[in-house]
This record gives structure tokens, C-alpha cells and sequence, in this order.
């Protein structure tokens, strides 16, 4: 029997959730927050705040990152070497561990949620007859930004954790709420951004949209956000090779096609507005202590380099004969820093160890900023939303139109790769897509990496790794509900992935 939890539940965690200003909407009061119209855009700029920090912050994205071997990191923080350790151990899901560890699940559940019930105030109010302009475009325009926060809020729920609670403005707050499993909610979320669409595409000229720190979207932007953001979700929610051949590319295509012309990338400001970017990329003031990219990716780059770094000091392997690296694709000198020594200590663990820190700023001023306090904190590009409609044009046979559309990205532009021929294998193009994913989209989409290696291939054995496959064995390919969730509805905490879990999937109590 699946496990229920009840709303009421969920919103009073929701509330005492430090950092998190959750609108109880089971607290009468709520009237009293939204009693204008002019109260709408606080309680959304409120919700849009806690999903950033859910999706984006340093916890949790640094841990699985480098669980998927995007970054090495050898220390202690973000719960990074924890969950980075070689074999792979089960994240244990227990109330008796550290605070930062349980984060790790704890701040995507909670702000998420926080943020969904925040659209859900919103959403309610306006039934309630709370208005802007009396149904006209700045209404529109409000509903659409709700539709959005819930569909991106459920979608990394459904991208991150086995199943996730859905609950709308409708919702029957007297009875019991069940879990839905990840596919249900991630259909969920595609819908909520297609109402999203509807709406904004509705207001016309009067839509405004200001809810993330620096930018302001006009209709035609905010459409192309949801869309891209729908493609996302379809084309990253399976778990397993054997899932992703049952991914709709029609409708990945439907979405990419009408996707991101411009890279979306909110600013810093030092306060809300922060993201992980801030230990991922080089000299960003964090000095050489952070981030380092992991030795697959730099063996992506250059297949003579091992894709795991050897073991010196504890296995008395031979070290690198080359430690720089040479590769064809330009990318490895505009976006990438070579650093002689190395930060991390050799007991906890040589994998971690890389010669290569990653800054796209060094050939692209202004990139991002210090993900902190100042600058652009790019989170979806262009070339992703390309990459997606390519891979769902390979998925639906059309192998040339890939080619072509990989031929004029940033494969060319700013790898200056040869180009790949228009009779190139399907394994050939999806090689190149993976590896332009794993290259190009470094340090910008929160967890991608993650989402990637758990779909594109079999798991691996620690030792054996090689550059672009999936994640290695015993890695989590997804999160439990957090045990202080299951615990309080006298629900046995599980856990994902560890021995008794090689592929990551299977719930081990």
C-alpha cells in the first residue's frame, strides 16, 4: 500500500522550516496576507525565491554532482565527499544524521513544497476574487507566473525525488493526500506549464513578468521558459537506460522547438538570489579550494587521459604521465583552468582529484557572476534547449536534422570540432550529444549531469568508469522522502542506492 502523508502535515513542517516563509493554507489568516491585488506579487516573489534555493543552492547540488562526476571535491562540505566516496554507499536516510547531510533531501522537498503553496495562495485568492485588473492581463499575467512556480517546483520533485505529494488550490485539505510516483508528477508539471503558457500567451502585451532577481520577461521569453523548462522535464525524468527508451520525443521536440533563444540566468544578490556557481567555477574568490571537474570530464576532452584519477598514494598506481591534457575541442582552453597541484587531502579520496577547474569567464567576460553577491547566474542556455530538441530528433529517427543542429551549436562555434557528417551513426550523434551535455552545460543546469549519467547508460564499477557512461554502481539515481517526513506518519525511512542497490532505484529499508 502506497504511504499517504496529510496536507495540513506538510504545511506546518512547511512553516517551521528555517529560512522558509511558507503561507500556511490551512491557517485562516491567509485572507488576511492576500486581501488586494497588490499582495499577489509578494507571496509569488516569496515562492520563487524558496524554489531557487531548493533547486540551486549549494546544497543540495554540489553533492550530487559530484556523486555523478561532474565535480571532484574532497572535503567535508555540502555533503559532497560523503555522498562522493568510492564504492558507493546508500544515502541514509536517517533523523540522526548531521543537518547538512539531511539537506541534501530536506531542502529540495521543503522548498519546493514552500514554493508550491505559495502559487496555491495565490491561485486561491484570485478565485476568491482577488483581482489586479479585473481579469485582464496583469491577472493573466499573475496566474501564469503561479502555473509556472508550481510546474517547476513538482518538476524537480519529479526529476529528484521517487514520488512527491500533489496538491492544488482544489485540494481537500480533510483528507489524506497520497504520494504520486515520478512519472504522475512529472506529467503534472508539464501540464501546470502549459496552463503557464495559455495564460501568458492570453495577456499579450500587458504580460510582465518579475519574479526572478534581474530580468524582466515579456510574454514571448516567459513562454519560451516554460517550454523549455516542460522539454527538460520529459526528456531528464527516467531513471534507467530501459526508462529513457520510453521517453516521448514528440513532445520534447513540441516544447524544445519553441524553447530558449536567449540563456536565462538570473543575477546574484547576495542575499535570496544565490547558487552553488559559487564553489563550481575558478576564481570566483573561493581560490583553488573548491570544485575541481571531475577526471572523466577531462577524459572527454582528452581520451589519452585515464577517466579516473589514479590512486598514488593509496594503491601505488603510477601517476599521470601528462597532467595537462590536450584536446581538438578549443573548449579545454576558453573554459577551463589548468592548476598544477592539487587542493584536496589524498585520504579522502585521490578520485577526487583533477588538474582542471572550470570558468567559462575566462573567454566569455561576464558569463556568469560570482554566483554570491554580484552577475548573471546562468541555469538554462540556448545550446540546452538545442541539445534537447537534438536529442529528441534522434529519438524520433530524423538523425540528419541532429546532425545539422549539432553541427551549428557551440560544437562548432566554440569547440570548433569538425564537423560531424550527415550520415553519422546514431550511436555516433548520441556520443556527441552527451558529450556537448556533459562540456558545454557544465557548472549552468543545477544536477544535470546527474539527471544525464542515470539515463544514458549502464552503471559502472568504481574502477572501471570511462567518460561519458552512466553513474557508477551503488550511486542514488534518485532521493527518498526525507525520513523526518516518513518518520512522524510512523513510516519506515528508506534509502537508495549502496550495495544492496547498484542501480539506485530499488527502496532498501
Amino acid at each position: 500500500m502506497r504511504p499517504v502523508i496529510t496536507l495540513p502535515f506538510i504545511l506546518l513542517l512547511l512553516s517551521a522550516c528555517e529560512g522558509i516563509d511558507t503561507l500556511n493554507q490551512n491557517n485562516p489568516s491567509r485572507s488576511n496576507v492576500i486581501a488586494t491585488g497588490k499582495d499577489l506579487q509578494p507571496v509569488l516573489n516569496s515562492g520563487y525565491v524558496d524554489w531557487w534555493n531548493a533547486v540551486h543552492a549549494d546544497v543540495p547540488v554540489l553533492a550530487l554532482s559530484v556523486v555523478s562526476d561532474a565535480y571532484g571535491l574532497g572535503w567535508d562540505d555540502f555533503g559532497a565527499r560523503r555522498m562522493g566516496q568510492e564504492p558507493r554507499a546508500a544515502y541514509n536516510n536517517r533523523e540522526s544524521e548531521g543537518a547538512t547531510y539531511r539537506k541534501i533531501v530536506e531542502g529540495p522537498w521543503y522548498g519546493c513544497l514552500s514554493a508550491v503553496s505559495n502559487a496555491n495562495d495565490v491561485l486561491a485568492a484570485m478565485k476568491e476574487g482577488v483581482t489586479v485588473d479585473d481579469g485582464g492581463g496583469q491577472d493573466q499575467s499573475v496566474q501564469a507566473a503561479a502555473h509556472f512556480l508550481r510546474g517547476v517546483s513538482w518538476g524537480y520533485l519529479g526529476l529528484m525525488f521517487d514520488q512527491a505529494l500533489l496538491a492544488d488550490e482544489n485540494t481537500d485539505l480533510e483528507k489524506m493526500a497520497p504520494f504520486s510516483d515520478y512519472p504522475d508528477v512529472i506529467d503534472a508539471a508539464v501540464a501546470e506549464l502549459e496552463e503557464a503558457i495559455v495564460l501568458a500567451g492570453s495577456a499579450g502585451d500587458d504580460f510582465i513578468h518579475t519574479a526572478f532577481n534581474g530580468l524582466t520577461l515579456d510574454a514571448d521569453q516567459f513562454i519560451q521558459l516554460c517550454h523549455s523548462y516542460a522539454a527538460r522535464f520529459l526528456a531528464q525524468w527516467p531513471r534507467t537506460p530501459q526508462e529513457n527508451e520510453t521517453v516521448n520525443w514528440a513532445a520534447v521536440l513540441q516544447h524544445a522547438e519553441h524553447g530558449l533563444s536567449y540563456d536565462f540566468a538570473p543575477v546574484a544578490d547576495g542575499h535570496y538570489w544565490k547558487s552553488y556557481q559559487q564553489y563550481a567555477f575558478a576564481e570566483t574568490g573561493q581560490g583553488p579550494f573548491w570544485a575541481r571537474a571531475d577526471q572523466r570530464l577531462v577524459a572527454a576532452m582528452d581520451p589519452a587521459q585515464p577517466a579516473r584519477y589514479p590512486e598514488v598514494q593509496a594503491q601505488g598506481e603510477a601517476p599521470l604521465a601528462n597532467p595537462m591534457a590536450q584536446s581538438a575541442d578549443k573548449r579545454l582552453v576558453t573554459d577551463f583552468i589548468f592548476v598544477a597541484s592539487q587542493a584536496f587531502p589524498a585520504e579522502n579520496g585521490e578520485w577526487h582529484f583533477s588538474h582542471y577547474q572550470h570558468n567559462r569567464n575566462i573567454s566569455e567576460p561576464g558569463f556568469a557572476g560570482d554566483g554570491a553577491t554580484f552577475g548573471p547566474m546562468p541555469v538554462f542556455l540556448a545550446a540546452d534547449n538545442a541539445l534537447l530538441q537534438a536529442e529528441a530528433l534522434l529519438g524520433l529517427a530524423r538523425p540528419s536534422e541532429a546532425v545539422a543542429l549539432l553541427n551549428q551549436g557551440p560544437r562548432s562555434s566554440r569547440g570548433q570540432l569538425p564537423a560531424l557528417a550527415p550520415g553519422a551513426s546514431a550511436s555516433t550523434i548520441g556520443e556527441a550529444i552527451r558529450y556537448e551535455r556533459a562540456i558545454e552545460l557544465l557548472s549552468t543546469a543545477p544536477m544535470s549531469l546527474w539527471f544525464d549519467r542515470r539515463r544514458s547508460g549502464p552503471r559502472l564499477p568504481y574502477d572501471m568508469v570511462d567518460a561519458l557512461g552512466g553513474l557508477q554502481e551503488g550511486t542514488p539515481a534518485q532521493l527518498p522522502v526525507p525520513a523526518g517526513e516518513l518518520q512522524v506518519h510512523n513510516l519506515p525511512p528508506y534509502n537508495f542506492g549502496g550495495e544492496k542497490d547498484p542501480e539506485g532505484v530499488v527502496r532498501v529499508y
